[in-house]
């Protein structure tokens, strides 16, 4: 997924800059949570009553209040890449 992320370099509709790599990055992050989020959401077998470490075993040995770790690690991570890209 990076290397297509990355593919307005490689057809020069960009420039390669710290802030331009910085806002590669961040999109890439950002779409990784939300992605990670909707797909339990809008899962007939989860929905959002049902986003509960009890009912996700798999992210239930890293979940912090009420949700996974990784959700609260990588959102300021990608929130403050896209911030330093403007």
């Amino acid at each position: 997924m990076l290397v297509i992320l990355h593919l307005p370099y490689g057809l020069s509709f960009i420039a390669p800059s710290w802030h331009n790599e910085s806002r590669i990055i961040s999109f890439f992050i950002l779409f990784w949570v939300l992605e990670d989020f909707l797909w339990f959401v809008l899962n007939p077998a989860f929905g959002i009553k049902r986003f509960k470490a009890e009912r996700i075993w798999w992210h239930a040995s890293t979940w912090w209040w009420i949700m996974p770790k990784d959700y609260w690690i990588f959102t300021p991570i990608g929130v403050g890449l896209y911030w330093y890209s403007l």
